[in-house]
């Protein structure tokens, strides 16, 4: 990692953890905030929120006990990481700071400030986070739907990635793979080639011949040269891409057959076929009513939602302009987001953020590389900016992949402590 890269980490951490500690609330009146997903985006609001737990009513809502990460889930299909080690437990929680609500949400009335279960419950709400992660558009492609997906699972919500693992134990020598990537945007954006990584990686050292290829939506994706170069590398001739210029785009699915034909209409046949299906808020949000489009407009200095007061949103299911959805964007935003929600409420000034997104990839367990960058609000107020990036030298070293893999790991475990404990 360059210094400045390290340097700019380090003070907005900083920055972050030595905010004065907060005063003017009521002592007889805590205002309740209900976060609404404890991954990336809503864990490090309620990390954050914790510290002030003397002074606001904290509420965490989700349906899931565990929570399986999206990042490092590549690496159980890679075959060198174990599912559990993904997997972290909201029981931890320290019950005197956070009131843990594993119910599933059915709808969230704005107006009236109030929350409805599936088995008729409500809890009423002062504020509300929503970080309830991605969405699905399903049948876009003819004939790969929900249920489908049961038996050909996208895997693009961290778990199931185990039932992915174990199918690629049964492939036998020349087998085909065929993954269907979407268009942007979508939850991590190099995912899709990094998972071809892992696959071609477990199959080569399981001394197999393979043949994956990757039917694009897209013309181009990120850190498009340096997986080019890792394949040529680790892979030569193993892994063909097709962007959608030149016949990649999917638009049916022969389940049976298990077959893909794309728009140009050319039509592929795989033992193994992975789709990710294209993307759009989380189901609660649009079930709520809460946006008419895919995703979520909000304030970028506050994350509250578009014509919704008191509603902030963080994480996948929103636009946020220039920034990637990864859990790195994920809690760089709600971090902002909490800090200026408790400023909200004390009448305190915002701060104007600057945000950061470093999203690493594996091509092998011993090959990594990166690319970060830096965003701010702009001169209007409207939006997100890039402020410029910067990725890994396609000539690195041997040891420079490898440190990029040891620095994965070191963000990797730092954020999900600082997250579940």
């Amino acid at each position: 990692m360059k210094k400045n890269k390290r340097k700019f980490i380090k003070s907005l951490g900083l920055g972050l953890l030595s905010l004065p500690f907060i005063r003017g609330v009521r002592a007889d009146y805590k205002p309740k905030i209900v976060i609404i997903g404890g991954g990336f985006g809503g864990g490090s609001c309620l990390s954050y929120l914790k510290r002030f737990s003397d002074k606001f009513d904290l509420n965490l809502i989700d349906i899931k006990k565990d929570y399986y990460t999206c990042p490092f889930s590549n690496y159980v299909i890679g075959g060198f990481r174990k599912i559990n080690e993904n997997r972290f437990s909201y029981t931890k929680l320290d019950k005197t700071k956070v009131n843990l609500i594993n119910l599933r949400v059915k709808y969230i009335n704005s107006d009236r400030k109030l929350i409805k279960f599936t088995n008729n419950d409500i809890l009423n709400y002062d504020w509300l986070i929503l970080s309830p992660g991605i969405g699905f558009k399903w049948d876009i492609i003819d004939g790969y739907n929900k249920q489908s997906n049961n038996k050909f699972p996208h895997a693009w919500n961290g778990g199931k990635v185990d039932v992915l693992s174990k199918k690629l134990d049964s492939l036998e020598n020349n087998s085909k793979i065929l993954i269907s990537a979407p268009d942007y945007p979508y939850r991590c954006p190099p995912a899709p080639y990094e998972r071809a990584s892992m696959i071609a990686y477990r199959l080569k050292k399981k001394g197999i011949k393979f043949k994956i290829i990757i039917l694009d939506t897209k013309n181009s994706f990120t850190k498009m040269e340096l997986f080019f170069h890792s394949w040529k590398k680790l892979y030569p001739d193993s892994i063909d891409w097709i962007s959608r210029k030149d016949g990649g785009e999917v638009i049916k699915f022969d389940e049976k057959n298990k077959t893909l034909t794309t728009k140009s209409g050319q039509k592929f046949v795989g033992d193994f076929v992975n789709i990710i299906p294209p993307q759009k808020a989380a189901d609660v949000i649009t079930d709520s009513e809460l946006i008419l489009d895919d995703w979520c407009e909000i304030n970028p200095k506050t994350f509250e939602l578009s014509e919704k007061k008191n509603i902030h949103v963080v994480g996948d299911s929103i636009n946020a302009w220039d920034m990637p959805k990864s859990a790195f964007s994920a809690t760089s935003q709600a971090k902002i987001c909490a800090e200026n929600i408790k400023n909200i409420i004390l009448g305190k000034d915002l701060v104007n953020p600057v945000f950061l997104n470093t999203c690493y990839s594996l091509a092998s367990p011993n090959y990594g590389f990166s690319i970060s960058s830096w965003y701010r609000i702009n001169q209007n107020n409207d939006r997100i900016v890039s402020l410029g990036s910067e990725k890994s030298s396609i000539t690195a070293s041997v040891n420079e992949r490898k440190e990029e893999v040891l620095q994965s790991f070191g963000w990797y475990d730092n954020i999900t402590k600082e997250i579940f404990g």
